[in-house]
């Protein structure tokens, strides 16, 4: 549906297309999402999408109706300016619709962003949704403050280039993280299994496609020192509770993070 009309016009049979699978959505949408999907879906993309608040939160709630895994992928979702002022009516219904997406399981949900705010991730927070895949290291970032919140997170997909020190705070839920196409320095892969050795359950580290950057030190090298602390501070871990999956690697990844690090 490439307009918020066509959208409209076929919401009147669409729950009735009994096969349907998927279903794009472009355009503009405010108000309730009133859209009734058919029990067969199970991925909505939306695309060029601008929506209110209100919108997205209807959407999320209906999707956690459904009684099979479903995604919702964001590709390039814009939430529109609510405008309000503190105690407007519009304000405390949005209020009402994150309360309400708080209340509701919402574990069969994967979410997919590609393009997203600050703003779209705090509508996540404290959600039950249980699989998040973050398409760039920027949206890493705008969601790490939100991550530790989502308690049924249980698997996380990365993508895109990650240096320093790794600082994003997993729930404690987690029971997979799988980095896809991934460029990273040392310390931040070092960082990143230092915290999964930290959890009380077994983990897993899918290695799919991840590329470590060259960090162009001569010895003694301060950055050097730094990544040789990180690799002694895992040598002096328990780190049996991980399980690393690598699908491509190189030399200096087997080298520099296999040895005598983990089981």
């Amino acid at each position: 549906m490439r307009t918020a009309d066509c959208a409209s016009l076929a919401s009147e049979i669409l729950h009735t297309l009994n096969k349907l699978t998927k279903l794009f959505l472009w355009g503009t949408y405010t108000g309730q999402c009133d859209i009734k999907l058919p029990a067969s879906l199970q991925c909505i993309s939306l695309q060029k999408l601008e929506c209110s608040s209100e919108w997205l939160c209807s959407l999320l709630i209906t999707l956690s109706s459904f009684d099979h895994p479903v995604t919702c992928e964001l590709w390039d979702v814009v939430l529109q300016s609510s405008g309000y002022t503190l105690g407007d009516e519009l304000h405390t219904h949005v209020s009402d619709l994150r309360s309400e997406i708080m209340s509701h399981d919402m574990s069969k949900i994967e979410i997919m962003v590609t393009k997203g705010s600050k703003k779209l991730f705090e509508i996540l927070r404290y959600t039950s949704i249980r699989i998040l895949d973050l398409r760039t290291a920027d949206f890493a970032s705008l969601a790490s403050e939100i991550l530790h919140t989502l308690n049924k997170l249980t698997k996380l997909y990365l993508w895109g280039t990650y240096t320093g020190r790794c600082d994003i705070e997993l729930p404690a839920s987690l029971q997979c993280i799988s980095l896809q196409e991934v460029e990273c320095s040392s310390e931040w892969l070092c960082s990143l299994l230092i915290t999964l050795s930290s959890f009380d359950h077994p983990v897993t580290c899918e290695l799919w496609n991840v590329v470590l950057q060259s960090s162009g030190y001569t010895l003694g090298d301060e950055s050097h020192t730094h990544v040789s602390d990180l690799r002694s501070e895992m040598l002096s871990l328990d780190m049996s509770n991980i399980k690393i999956m690598v699908k491509t690697g190189s030399k200096e990844l087997y080298q520099r993070f296999f040895t005598r690090s983990t089981s």
